[in-house]
């Protein structure tokens, strides 16, 4: 027996997931504008690790996220939106690694 999807009480995650996805977009802003800083200052050949983990991580977060199981209606966005925000949060401090190395290790 399946449940009618149109079900007054069953809980849309829709409007979390949207909102999840305004805060990852949030915060992956510094590390974007931070690399491409970076990236023009010294050139892409030295900054390709760093790169790369601007890339894979949100895209690893994604598909992490879209194996969770959330029953209701949107649950697939939901768990697509959770991984992409939890690797946005990872970014911010691998950023602030990356800032505080940076300071310490003139």
């Amino acid at each position: 027996m399946t449940a009618d999807s149109s079900d007054p009480d069953r809980h849309s995650y829709r409007p979390v997931a949207a909102l999840l996805l305004l805060l990852s977009m949030t915060l992956m802003v510094m590390p974007v504008r931070r690399l491409v800083i970076e990236v023009n200052e010294h050139g892409l050949r030295q900054l390709l690790v760093p790169a790369l983990t601007l890339i894979g991580l949100p895209a690893l977060g994604a598909l992490l996220g879209a194996f969770l199981r959330v029953r209701g209606p949107g649950g697939g966005f939901f768990g697509i939106a959770l991984g992409i925000f939890i690797a946005s949060v990872g970014l911010m401090a691998l950023l602030a690694y990356w800032f505080y190395y940076s300071v310490t290790h003139i």
